[in-house]
């Protein structure tokens, strides 16, 4: 059996909230959410930059039917195909700070927000290879296998970040129902007339290949927990740690309950039903029913306990929010956390509480200092967690174990401190909020050996000679000149014009000129079986393709035609006896036919071509082909 296509299904399932920039558009937040008619959209070529990114960890050299790079010479087109996958879920606005390293305080401009998908919406994605866009067999396994790998081994095992943000917490998702099937050319063509609804049966495996690349991945898993502090487990608690991380604006003065246990006064009766929302002026962030501990809010305290103790080592650590988060490739905290031109190596996921839970509402004042009442207006109230364990997640990943043992001893260092009680997250950390007790569990090692090794496929003979011909010079460059061009245009009487049509006129209005060659714009006719010429050497005289653009060229002049919408058009370009026309500046300009393998025109061969360019001052008036070579 002939592989035509292979296409992979699956559900993708956010473990955090997920950011994918979109079109500005009117919307309050800083970063909205790619819409599409108003439905939230990962869009396919965001997933794939995501699927190659991931590809390019483990395997290397990468087919170029996955990726292509111009020093290979003409682009070739990827066989991956990735479809758009929408939800009907609602983006919410998640509000962002930027913290001083020494004050603690927030940082001056660096208030922003973003919309967000919440954690748990699920995205059906269907991806594609076009086996049509491979060289060989074996280029085509490859291609399909390390697709097939990427999905099945790691974002099927939660390695999957999409979007902006992941370091911070958001984007991490992981595939369900991962299912594979290879068409060959008769079901691919029941496919298609079934609508794309009708599939062979699944592979009962997913296709795969081997790394040609190692990569390391460490993952420390952390419970942040928060209640009574119980310095000895047997003896009465000395105080009770509390969590208070602000949502955005918009949500800070409705507090949803969720499904946790609620403070009540006094005189409440003890089995009165919580109500869904109360009404207060600083509320908790929420995802669902459940507090939640952003990844932001846990990266931001490691960063800030590793700056203090490089300065107290006499060492300098800029503070990113004063320099835009340049703060350069020498910087101990660029080193480790990243900089704006090189993205972190430590990722850190989004904590929601887990099990058991409690918060309440606490009123509070602000003491006059001489009569020890409240002062002025300065009553307010704000809800705080009582209780709650929220599990964190920390990734390190790296080309080498050289790379990120350091993190790892970076982050057992600052973890450590928590531990100990010394590493504060979220808010009002003067106030008695956010003095958790850190429980890491042990380092999971998840690296990535390098298996084979694995060689692109020799190029067909006929490509081959393609190739030799990319690298051949270009023409000669001319010395620029002046020559005397003149301009006519007008209407023309047909308003659907064909090729052979326009070929007459413009041989009628060459004279006694010779023919270069000619390029046109197909107009869109699905009847077609095979690909239309659109450039050629030859007076197209009899061909009765419909164009919507055309174009004749002759070593002095050049005749282009196109349909607009007051009708077809045509403008004659040529030079001309001195005095006859305007004076231009005639500028060559090398250039090269590339021979693409396109999707609506046939291949136009390879050759080299020198434009010949007439320019008045700053303006190009036009240009034609003054030779070719094949």
């Amino acid at each position: 059996m002939t592989t035509r296509l292979t296409l992979f299904t699956a559900t993708l399932v956010q473990d955090s909230a997920l950011s994918v920039s979109g079109l500005d558009r009117e919307s309050t937040a800083d970063q909205p959410f790619a819409l599409i008619d108003d439905v939230p959209t990962l869009v396919g070529r965001g997933l794939k930059g995501a699927a190659v990114a991931m590809a390019r960890r483990f395997f290397d050299p990468l087919p170029r039917a996955v990726s292509d790079d111009i020093c290979n010479g003409a682009l070739r087109r990827s066989a991956w195909e990735f479809a758009d996958a929408t939800t009907a879920a609602a983006p919410r606005v998640r509000a962002g700070v930027g913290i001083r390293h020494k004050t603690g305080a927030r940082a001056g401009g660096v208030l922003y927000d973003r919309e967000v998908v919440p954690a748990g919406t699920r995205w059906q994605l269907s991806f594609r290879v076009d086996w049509s866009h491979v060289v060989s067999e074996d280029e085509g396994r490859e291609t399909e296998g390390i697709l097939g790998y990427v999905l099945a081994w790691h974002w099927a095992q939660g390695r999957c970040w999409l979007g902006g943000g992941s370091a911070r917490g958001l984007g991490w998702c992981h595939l369900e129902d991962l299912r594979t099937y290879r068409l060959d050319e008769a079901s691919y063509e029941r496919w298609v007339a079934s609508g794309r609804t009708q599939l062979p049966a699944a592979l009962t495996e997913v296709p795969t290949v081997l790394p040609t690349r190692s990569w390391c991945f460490r993952t420390l898993d952390v419970e942040i927990s928060f209640g009574e502090y119980r310095p000895e487990p047997s003896k009465p608690g000395w105080g009770l740690d509390m969590l208070a991380v602000g949502p955005h604006d918009s949500e800070r003065a409705v507090q949803p309950t969720g499904d946790g246990s609620w403070a009540k006064p006094s005189w409440a009766a003890a089995n009165a039903p919580s109500p869904e929302a109360i009404s207060t002026d600083r509320a908790v962030l929420m995802e669902g029913d459940r507090p939640l501990l952003p990844g932001a809010s846990v990266r931001g305290p490691l960063r800030h306990a590793f700056s203090r103790a490089e300065r107290a080592a006499g060492r300098a650590v800029q503070d990113p929010h004063l320099v835009q988060g340049d703060v350069g490739d020498g910087d101990p905290g660029g080193r480790a956390f990243g900089t704006a031109a090189k993205s972190s190596r430590v990722l850190i996921r989004d904590g929601r509480a887990k099990g058991k839970w409690a918060a309440a509402k606490l009123h509070m004042h602000a003491e006059d200092e001489f009569s020890a009442g409240s002062y002025g207006s300065a009553k307010r109230d704000a809800v705080r967690v009582l209780e709650g364990t929220f599990p964190i997640q920390i990734v390190i990943e790296g080309s080498e174990p050289s790379a990120v043992e350091p993190l790892v001893t970076l982050v057992d260092r600052q973890v450590a401190l928590g531990a100990l009680g010394h590493l504060p997250v979220g808010g009002h950390k003067t106030r008695g909020a956010g003095w958790g007790h850190w429980q890491p569990k042990a380092w999971r090692v998840g690296d990535v050996h390098k298996v084979r090794n694995w060689a692109p496929p020799l190029e067909p003979a006929s490509a081959s000679r393609q190739a030799a011909r990319r690298t051949t010079d270009f023409i000669e460059r001319r010395a620029s000149t002046d020559a005397w061009v003149r301009t006519s245009h007008d209407s023309l009487d047909s308003t659907n014009l064909t090729l052979g049509e326009a070929a007459q006129l413009a041989k009628s209005a060459f004279g006694a000129r010779d023919l270069v060659a000619w390029w046109c714009d197909p107009t869109i006719d699905v009847s077609l079986t095979e690909p239309p010429a659109t450039f050629g050497r030859q007076w197209p005289l009899d061909e009765k393709l419909q164009i919507d653009e055309v174009a004749f060229y002759a070593e002095r002049a050049v005749w282009r035609a196109a349909r607009t919408t007051g009708g077809a058009r045509y403008v004659l370009i040529e030079e001309v006896a001195p005095n006859e026309g305007n004076v231009a500046t005639v500028v060559h300009t090398p250039a090269r036919l590339h021979g693409f393998n396109r999707f609506s025109a046939a291949n136009t061969g390879q050759g080299n071509v020198l434009l010949r360019e007439w320019h008045d001052g700053d303006e190009v008036l036009g240009f034609t082909i003054a030779k070719e070579e094949r």
